[in-house]
């Protein structure tokens, strides 16, 4: 920032206050044009000085300052340190200037105090000192002048000679603001402020110390900045360092969007398609993820292609779905490239395509993502696309259990008790299923069931493994719902009930469960005619 009241300001701002003053005064007792100068007071030359600079007569606004300065008057020698600075009626003079300024100062003319502490700062007709730069800023601030609130608020914010506090800096700016500061190079060295306070509180968020982020986004909130308004919108929305608050969150989304803040927006239609802090009204959402795609937002270009996809506030539209994926995943947004790649793999919208899927997958991955990476693992151990793999399908699984991704968890147990690129053991299967569990995996919670069943890794336990079925299968998990159908066939874990038997079985084969040879035994033995007709 330009240095903020120097010399470029100070006589427009002098003399607009002496001009208040002498408005005031003239309304009551306006002096004689006749009056000698010998009889006026102080305040009465300085109102002739200002009248003659008017006049571009800078000759005699010297003398009337003079005499005023003669007097006594602070403000009368700080326009005469501004005159002999800007060469009015007189050779220019800084040193001239400096002196004019230091008597100013010690009468207490707060803006003489910051002038004299930018001469400090920058070495003019002085010996650069920033201590001293300091000390004439914080006497300006302590007697509420603006800009040398300002001033110091900027020493800090900059770090010169100081160290760097950006919470003091805020701190100053705030109140040069309240006291009215408004030079363009004030709110610009406000907005700078505001913006480094904001990618401290950043950087605090991603290092997991969520009250310093609360912190430093509030001052920059307190700015004005909507990055930082939309963040505090985001710590309550998640509980991050506060408890959980969706009233709050979009309350300080619809701040920051009215700011326009266009990644606010899209956190709106977030609001709006959950009913968090807001009533649930998916075409609301839609409205809102719409405007933000428009102007180019990755992640409401994706949650367009989401709404699509799931019918969600619009019309089923596998097509358009893919059309906004592929908008956010040219911006090489990875959740949109995995999405494409699901896309891809069940041809929804598009032909089918193992290759592309993989190759989105792998953009995906590369950025990580850990669907993306689970599902490299399973083209892998599948051989979908790509060759046949068991160590790069271990690889990629681990990548995202590693990230603690439920499925891929529980994939990585499955690599364990099936010898997949790893030695069988089991025991280890049941940890990874267990991890996954305790997400509410409907796949581990199956596998643990499994577990049980056959006393894989564990003692086999029917009454746990019907426990752990009925929990998958109250996810609607096909072969779960199968299995708790088998258990009560068989009497496994809970008592022998063909009835209800024929009822989980029949809700398996509804959901889309697909019988192996031996369960379709089971099926036959209890569906009858019935099995035979599906």
């Amino acid at each position: 920032m330009k240095k903020i009241m120097l010399f470029v300001l100070a006589l427009c701002l002098c003399f607009t206050a002496f001009g208040a003053a002498f408005a005031e005064t003239a309304a009551t007792e306006a002096p004689s044009a006749e009056k000698p100068a010998a009889e006026m007071t102080a305040e009465e030359l300085s109102q002739a000085a200002e009248e003659a600079i008017a006049a571009e007569d800078y000759g005699k606004a010297l003398k009337c300052f003079q005499k005023a300065a003669d007097l006594g008057n602070a403000e009368a020698f700080y326009n005469l340190g501004a005159m002999y600075h800007h060469a009015l009626g007189v050779e220019q003079d800084d040193v001239k200037a400096f002196e004019y300024f230091q008597k100013a100062a010690d009468l207490g003319d707060a803006t003489a105090l910051n002038n004299l502490g930018f001469m400090y700062e920058e070495g003019v007709v002085v010996e650069q000192d920033y201590a001293k730069a300091l000390e004439y800023y914080q006497q300006a601030a302590d007697l509420n002048d603006a800009y040398g609130c300002a001033s110091l608020g900027d020493l800090y914010r900059r770090g010169k000679e100081v160290d760097q506090d950006l919470v003091k800096a805020a701190e100053y700016f705030q109140k040069a603001l309240e006291l009215g500061a408004d030079a363009p190079e004030i709110l610009q060295a406000v907005d700078e402020l505001a913006a480094a306070l904001y990618e401290d509180g950043k950087a605090a968020m991603d290092a997991g110390d969520y009250g310093k982020a609360m912190e430093y986004c509030r001052l920059a909130a307190d700015f004005g900045y909507s990055e930082a308004i939309k963040e505090i919108g985001n710590l309550y929305c998640y509980g991050l360092g506060v408890e959980p608050d969706d009233d709050k969150a979009f309350a300080y989304y619809q701040q920051a969007a009215d700011l326009g803040n266009i990644h606010a927006v899209n956190n709106l239609g977030n609001c709006y398609l959950e009913g968090r802090g807001v009533e649930k009204i998916e075409v609301e959402a839609v409205k809102y993820y719409r405007t933000a795609a428009e102007q180019g937002v990755a992640a409401a270009q994706n949650n367009l292609g989401y709404a699509y996809l799931n019918g969600k506030g619009v019309s089923r539209d596998y097509g358009e779905a893919v059309k906004y994926y592929t908008l956010a995943a040219d911006q090489g947004f990875a959740a949109a490239q995995n999405m494409l790649g699901r896309c891809y793999e069940y041809g929804l919208g598009v032909e089918q395509d193992y290759s592309k899927a993989f190759g989105y997958y792998q953009e995906a991955a590369g950025q990580g993502n850990s669907d993306a990476q689970h599902s490299m693992g399973l083209f892998y151990l599948n051989g979908t696309g790509v060759e046949q793999n068991d160590e790069e399908a271990l690889k990629y699984i681990r990548m995202a259990a590693e990230q603690g991704n439920p499925e891929a968890l529980t994939s990585l147990g499955y690599c364990y008790s099936e010898g997949k690129g790893v030695t069988t053991d089991y025991g280890e299967a049941m940890k990874y299923f267990q991890l996954a569990a305790e997400q509410g995996s409907a796949s581990a919670q199956y596998n643990i069931g499994y577990s049980y069943r056959y006393g894989e890794g564990v003692e086999q336990d029917y009454g746990k493994a019907v426990e752990y079925f009925m929990l998958a299968a109250e996810q609607g998990f096909p072969a779960a719902i199968f299995c708790v159908g088998d258990c009560y066939y068989l009497g496994e874990g809970v008592e022998k009930d063909l009835a209800k038997a024929a009822e989980w079985y029949q809700k398996s084969l509804d959901s889309g469960y697909k019988a192996d040879k031996e369960d379709e035994e089971h099926l036959k033995a209890v569906l009858g005619d019935e099995y035979q007709q599906k």
